[in-house]
């Protein structure tokens, strides 16, 4: 449990003084408590809808899939951490992408009875969250496919570059703000939570990839485009349409909650990150991706010389961050859906020379 005496030693060895940990509150991931029974209530009080609910996963908040005669609906009750700004941050986005035409759906909250889209709710230990309902994104996960052509990773890297391309010039204080997932400050994660994991081998291995981090990232990170980017494309994030190999495309993406203004470039090489995972041939996946973004939203010379850090950054941040929520919820198995296959693909990276990576990168191309 956080509040046990281990833990508080733990954190004291990693130097997370609360003024840290203050800056990194609205991380948490321990569930709302709300009862399936409650949530039917509520979404029925605050939002007209009556219906069938079904759990679905959820990192920080809870998710329900709604099946009522109006439609399908997902009622979400945001960590009692998530600030208001930040889901009207989304909403402001999810109308922006409603306008551009990019999705087959965007997911612009529903308005409640009292005309508001979000809605406060007071959980039975006496915590306030943010609560709202969205239309139901029809389409299969990304994760469900297999295996993933060449064609699909294309096209994911082409819809995240128009996607990023119409949030240019948007605007929100909430953006800019601390993140455990947030590319640019990855390396203050990782010396925080290095600690907690448990092999000397794992951590030989992650401060490997943060030495090429160092050398290569961090003297052209102030010239490294920034802007809103959705940060979190992986393959339970995305959906997928068509029913052949040569008819699939990615449809949509959910989950804005880890929205943030960052590297552009970031966008792209973490969806490369995770597309990586468990593929023959790794590098080839990542670069199509890169290369469907590139078509759409080109890099510079820069950017690409980097891509493959970044990629392999955010594996390693995945696996740090998961070694510090399990230790604060380690009874929900969503925070380790990619630790494993993680660590396999670190390993497999740490074979592949930087000259041979980015020259692949490098490669022109389309499909």
């Amino acid at each position: 449990m956080p509040g046990d005496s281990r833990w508080h030693g733990i954190f004291s060895k990693m130097g997370l003084l609360e003024s840290h940990a203050a800056q990194f509150m609205h991380e948490s991931c321990v569930l709302p408590a709300f009862s399936i029974e409650q949530a039917g209530h509520l979404v029925r009080r605050l939002f007209d809808l009556d219906g069938l609910l079904q759990p679905l996963n959820g990192e920080r908040d809870l998710n329900y899939l709604l099946v009522t005669d109006r439609g399908k609906f997902v009622f979400k009750i945001a960590n009692q951490q998530e600030p208001y700004s930040m889901l009207e941050c989304q909403q402001q986005v999810m109308q922006i992408l409603a306008r551009s035409g990019l999705w087959q759906q965007a997911a612009v909250s529903v308005d409640s009875v009292n005309g508001n889209f979000i809605e406060s709710v007071t959980s039975e230990t006496g915590g306030t969250h943010f609560c709202r309902v969205l239309p139901y994104c029809e389409g299969r996960l990304l994760s469900s496919v297999s295996p993933h052509p060449p064609e699909l990773l294309f096209d994911l890297g082409k819809k995240l570059a128009l996607m990023d391309k119409s949030l240019l010039d948007f605007k929100h204080d909430a953006l800019d703000r601390p993140l455990l997932w947030r590319m640019t400050d990855a390396l203050e994660t990782l010396e925080r939570f290095k600690p907690l994991l448990v092999s000397a081998e794992n951590c030989a291995l992650i401060e490997y990839f943060e030495a090429g981090f160092r050398e290569r990232v961090l003297p052209i990170g102030d010239d490294l485009r920034q802007s809103p980017i959705h940060n979190d494309a992986n393959d339970n994030n995305l959906l997928v349409s068509g029913d052949s190999a040569q008819d699939l495309e990615i449809s949509n993406i959910i989950d804005f909650g880890d929205m943030v203004y960052s590297w552009t470039l970031a966008e792209p090489a973490i969806a490369a990150a995770y597309a990586m995972l468990g593929k023959q041939n790794p590098l080839e996946s990542a670069a199509a991706i890169i290369r469907g973004y590139h078509a759409h939203l080109p890099l510079t010379e820069a950017e690409i010389s980097v891509v493959f850090d970044l990629i392999a950054m955010r594996l390693c941040m995945s696996v740090c961050i998961c070694a510090y929520q399990r230790s604060l919820e380690p009874d929900n198995e969503y925070l380790s859906i990619s630790e494993a296959p993680a660590w396999a693909m670190l390993q497999e990276l740490r074979d592949i020379p930087h000259d041979v990576a980015h020259a692949e990168f490098s490669k022109p191309g389309s499909f």
